[in-house]
């Protein structure tokens, strides 16, 4: 199938939270009458993009990330390739034995991609290509189709309603009872986050620690979400520019006191070690929890998470 990818200026629009989201602005035309009536997807978070199609796409080639994002509105890929494909954290309780692995970390084999010749592939990423393609790979894959690149936005919220704009284009079951369930869990998990912050005094950093240095999440839209429901955020001041992670010298990680520590990637097998990040008053404490700065964007993944962090918060100590 061919297609062309073209920038146009779109109005701003705020994409509430709800199943009528994807009814208003799923797709930018009409349902086709017929397959070969070309449809637009107007992207909703990359500067007002235009992706045409000459018509309905059907066939998807899919990261990880993106079907731990889609498989909840019913989307299944013809093939899956990237990275975190056997991370529970990112794909949950997915079973993907039976779909078929094209690549694994940076790697695809685009002899294979090109055999299922899919009409679009989606993932993280820009116009340009997945993001950890170099431009003569993603040149590559443009070739054989056009790229769809996960949503991503300041919120949690916008990027789960816009997440859901792209089930919706791409024929999902954006108004399914398992999506409205998830909905109101997520809405559950934030009020028993509040009452827990309530009267409190946390501080909470969201941390990737490396040998080299510790990287802090503050600005990222997972601690943003913390902070709109009452959790105070340390970490290194968000770059103006880049790379948006805050980069912290191990001599100076004690300069942003923490009582909780929520790691990437956590979990009960997770294991670092380096002397200073071993004298953090909340590593000394063991008031480590999770968090993802990549994975499903969805109403249930995040009311899971919330739900997670709740239950730490609720028996952490002042530490710092």
């Amino acid at each position: 199938m061919s297609s062309k990818v073209s920038l146009v200026v779109l109005a701003a629009a705020s994409l509430a939270l709800c199943s009528c989201a994807g009814e208003e602005q799923g797709r930018s035309e009409s349902a086709p009458s017929g397959a070969s009536e070309p449809v637009t997807l107007a992207h909703p978070s990359f500067d007002g993009a235009e992706i045409e199609f000459e018509s309905q796409p059907e066939e998807l080639v899919m990261d990880c990330y993106a079907y731990s994002s889609l498989h909840e509105y019913g989307l299944t890929p013809a093939a899956l390739f990237g990275y975190d494909c056997e991370d529970p954290f990112v794909m949950g309780d997915l079973d993907i034995s039976g779909i078929e692995r094209i690549g694994t970390n940076a790697e695809i084999d685009m002899e294979k991609l090109a055999e299922i010749g899919p009409d679009a592939v989606i993932g993280n990423g820009s116009l340009e290509g997945w993001s950890w393609f170099d431009e003569t790979v993603n040149a590559q894959l443009l070739t054989v189709a056009p790229f769809v690149p996960l949503p991503r936005d300041e919120s949690v919220e916008e990027s789960i309603a816009q997440t859901r704009y792209l089930a919706d284009f791409f024929g999902g079951d954006v108004d399914s009872a398992q999506v409205q369930q998830s909905d109101e869990e997520l809405e559950q998990a934030k009020g028993e986050f509040q009452d827990v912050m309530e009267g409190g005094d946390l501080s909470f950093m969201l941390v990737s620690p490396t040998q080299e240095m510790l990287y802090t999440a503050v600005g990222f839209p997972q601690a943003d979400l913390l902070e709109s429901l009452g959790a105070r955020i340390v970490g290194a001041p968000e770059p103006e520019s880049g790379n948006p992670w805050g980069r912290v010298a191990w001599e100076e990680a004690a300069s942003y006191p923490a009582d909780i520590l929520l790691v990437e990637g956590y979990d009960e097998s997770y294991s670092f070690d380096n002397e200073l990040w071993n004298t953090l008053p909340a590593v000394q404490a063991g008031q480590l929890g999770p968090w993802a700065s990549k994975g499903a964007m969805t109403s249930r993944s995040y009311a899971q998470w919330l739900r997670e962090v709740t239950k730490l918060a609720a028996s952490a100590e002042k530490v710092a």
